[in-house]
């Protein structure tokens, strides 16, 4: 099984939690700025890079200066680009609920190309 997977998609997992009510967690919704980030990964790596250089930053603080750097690089977007980015993230979660609603509390598939997978 992938360890990025949910696993939600696993009718053994589906049947345990319907069993049990314990198991596939609800999704929960991001912040703009985790969203914005997710398209930015190679100029914040860039950023973090070269403060890395300049400062000589230890390694164990590097997620720290990553966040640190992203927050600050999203600060500088105009407000209606930061709008745009808490709007998508609800988007993105409102799909995410209802995959995970459907999973939960939905039928199992009866397409035989679901049930391989």
């Amino acid at each position: 099984m992938d360890p990025q997977d949910s696993g939600a998609q696993d009718p053994y997992r589906a049947l345990l939690f319907k069993l049990t009510g314990v198991g596939i967690q609800r999704p929960r919704l991001r912040s703009a700025v985790n969203t914005w980030r997710k398209t930015q990964r190679i100029a914040i790596e860039h950023e973090v890079k070269r403060v890395v250089m300049r400062d000589g930053t230890p390694r164990s603080q590097l997620a720290k200066l990553r966040d640190a750097i992203a927050r600050k690089m999203f600060e500088t977007l105009p407000a209606e680009n930061q709008k745009y980015w808490g709007d998508r993230a609800k988007e993105e979660h409102e799909a995410a609920l209802k995959r995970w609603k459907d999973d939960t509390t939905g039928k199992p598939s009866k397409d035989p190309v679901a049930r391989q997978q």
